[in-house]
């Protein structure tokens, strides 16, 4: 009998061993978003999204192809482990000043059972979305390895309507398309550009989907710093989606040592197209400042030599420029930057940025490609920086310092103590970098070595940021790597272009007005933009190189309302100083904040409208920015934003009679009123148009 006893409690234990069961499943805080992880008979692991009762994302593979082994199936679960967070952090600077950082989270331990590799699945699930990433752990059987293949899929429950560009390795500046989920990629019914690297069947990242009317998704990714940029692969596996990283030149997507992590896989989650916008998701997903003492970061609006170059007023280089003799002057002299510093003063504007005004522009061939062509501590002839400097001072206006790297890492990353060092001596607060041309491109043997959005170039970003840091430098980045809201760890890092901006409009058939409608739904979920905002004269000077004529397809109105809804903590006014000179309108562009306590979406239609309020930080001044496509609009609105039993004076930039982006885009009415909490008033928008006011408390 005894025996018969162990012989059946060993039995139950043995039972009790096999069949254990570990959490599998978690959900948002409020109990709406749910993620699951399944692991089918081959041990392949697997995970679908909830939102309510709809199952948006459904049976989507998880896993990696190393060089040397594959870590698609054949796992087990060794244990599984949850926790919960429900924490507030201050911003730097950003849309909001406070920022809850709500979640429940779950990690998967998990084991190859041939191999005996161990690795982890942590996900995380938030009321404004779901994120997961993989681990590494240390162990003796994975050291250095190389990823050949990220096997993470997003399949989707039907073919929602997307909101997409085309994938490239070098370049984010892009047109928007909207198709289903389906033709995402399609090339042949979408124009590609053939001469750029443009992936036919493969989308950038965020690619926004609105999956019904009462459900917007947005597929992103967060913490993107040792690693490879992922684009999104239509595998035309019904609508399915494929990570797609961006491969190194030989072909391996990313290096690495146990333990490693990878960036998370982001999947905002909103009721409305402006609930995207609102959440704070992309920056919790990042680790929190890296800094003790950030005092020194401040915000600001500039402007700068810049706007000029690009409308054939005057050019970088003082002889040739791309390989051909110019007949238009130099912009960077030291004349002009006098006259661009007289102009800031008198208004108030920080910073001036100067663009040409070192070494080696005249030696660009006919691409922005060059290896070792840059002289970044050397003025041009014309230009004298120790001098702007010093008259810069006198006026209370410093220079903003520019940096054409055209990608020649190889050259200007062993520089940058050295050059941040000579603008911190200089008294420079900010450097812009441009990162054109091809990755350490050589002319002898016409090759580059790497891609922009691969994991050399990622790495690169941010050891120049934490350079710049060391020098108590602020960075604004054109043509870099997307943003993955490192802007919180790293709040030195101001902005980043990444996107097909104002300067498109300049040279080429410019940026549709809905473009505009688009970029805070996409682009901008990401991180802060430098879009360079603000222009007020839509129709530019013939171009002596080309028969095409030239415009910025907006309103005046539109502009001034892009200091709210293309968000920058470091905006520039970017046309010409004679260009705002006399012009009422200038007012606004230099009274709205930079920095902010409080953001609300009012109104929101991805590709149609937007309205954003902002609270100034610091303040109960409240400021509005609302735009259109090519589409007149009126939307009505309610005040309840305001502070209650306040009064305020809004001053109102509008749209003035018969504006309209093709015909009358320059015509502007202001008015004054008095406002509450209680008021309502109608936002009239011309075609192509917006409005732009701000609110400021009555004492």
């Amino acid at each position: 009998m005894k025996k018969l006893l162990y012989l059946l409690l060993f039995i139950f234990v043995v039972s009790c061993a096999t069949n254990k069961k570990y959490a599998s499943s978690l959900e948002s805080p409020n109990e709406q978003n749910k993620f699951e992880f399944d692991l089918n008979e081959s041990g392949q692991l697997f995970y679908t999204v909830n939102h309510g009762d709809l199952q948006f994302i459904t049976k989507s593979a998880l896993g990696f192809e190393l060089k040397t082994k594959s870590l698609k199936q054949g796992f087990e679960i060794l244990a599984s482990e949850t926790r919960s967070n429900d924490s507030e952090w201050t911003t730097v600077w950003g849309q909001s000043e406070k920022v809850r950082d709500h979640y429940n989270e779950l990690t998967i331990h998990l084991k190859q059972s041939k191999t005996g590799l161990l690795l982890d699945v942590v996900a995380r699930a938030y009321d404004d979305g779901v994120a997961f990433r993989y681990v590494f752990p240390k162990q003796n059987n994975l050291a250095d390895f190389i990823i050949v293949d990220e096997l993470t899929e997003f399949t989707f429950a039907d073919d929602y309507k997307a909101w997409w560009n085309f994938a490239d390795y070098d370049n984010y500046e892009k047109v928007y398309y909207n198709s289903p989920i389906s033709a995402v990629g399609d090339s042949l019914n979408f124009e590609r550009r053939p001469d750029k690297e443009e992936r036919a069947n493969m989308a950038n990242t965020p690619t926004t989907i609105e999956v019904n009317d009462k459900l917007v998704i947005s597929i992103h990714e967060a913490d993107l710093t040792d690693y490879a940029g992922m684009n999104l692969l239509n595998t035309h596996n019904g609508v399915q989606l494929k990570a797609h990283l961006t491969p190194w030149k030989n072909c391996d997507l990313v290096r690495a040592k146990a333990p490693f992590q990878t960036p998370w896989r982001t999947i905002q989650i909103s009721e409305n197209a402006g609930g995207l916008v609102e959440s704070d998701l992309i920056m919790n997903l990042n680790p929190p400042v890296a800094y003790e003492n950030t005092d020194w970061i401040e915000t600001y609006k500039y402007i700068g030599i810049w706007w000029e170059l690009h409308i054939g007023k005057t050019a970088w280089a003082e002889k040739t420029q791309f390989g051909k003799p110019i007949s238009h002057p130099h912009g960077a002299t030291t004349e002009n930057a006098k006259k661009h510093i007289d102009f800031a003063a008198k208004h108030g504007v920080p910073d001036v940025l100067i663009e040409g005004w070192d070494k080696g522009w005249d030696n660009m061939e006919g691409s922005w490609t060059g290896y070792g062509i840059f002289d970044w501590k050397t003025s041009t002839d014309d230009f004298d920086i120790k001098e702007v400097c010093r008259y810069g001072k006198e006026k209370g206006v410093r220079m903003m310092m520019y940096h054409e790297t055209i990608s020649d890492i190889d050259h200007y990353e062993p520089a940058m103590d050295e050059l941040y060092q000579m603008c911190s001596d200089l008294g420079i607060k900010t450097v812009k970098m441009g990162y054109t041309g091809d990755v350490n491109y050589d002319y002898d043997t016409k090759t580059y070595k790497q891609h922009h959005h691969g994991q050399y170039m990622v790495r690169h970003y941010k050891k120049m940021v934490q350079t710049a840091a060391k020098y108590k430098l602020m960075i604004v980045n054109h043509e870099p790597i997307k943003f993955t809201g490192e802007q919180r760890t790293y709040p030195n890092l101001m902005a980043r272009e990444g996107v097909r901006g104002q300067e498109y409009n300049a040279w080429s058939k410019g940026n549709s007005p809905e473009h505009g409608v688009v970029l805070p739904f996409t682009r901008i979920l990401g991180g802060p933009i430098d879009y360079t905002p603000g222009i007020f004269k839509m129709f530019l000077p013939e171009k002596p190189w080309s028969k095409d004529t030239f415009r910025v397809r907006s309103t005046i109105c539109k502009q001034l309302a892009y200091y709210l809804t293309m968000y920058s903590p470091m905006p520039m006014a970017a046309d010409l100083p004679e260009n705002y000179e006399g012009v009422p309108a200038f007012q606004f562009i230099k009274d709205v904040p930079t920095d902010w306590s409080n953001s609300k979406v009012l109104h929101a239609k991805i590709g149609d409208y937007y309205t954003v309020v902002r609270q100034e930080r610091g303040t109960d001044n409240w400021y509005l920015g609302s735009i259109t496509d090519e589409n007149a609009r009126v939307l009505s609105t309610d005040l309840s934003f305001l502070a209650k039993g306040k009064k305020y004076e809004a001053t109102i930039y509008a749209d003035g009679k018969g504006a309209d982006w093709k015909t009358n885009p320059e015509v502007v009415e202001i008015k004054k009123m008095q406002v509450t909490s209680e008021s309502k008033m109608d936002l009239v928008l011309a075609a192509g148009g917006g409005q732009a006011i701000q609110f400021k408390l009555i004492k």
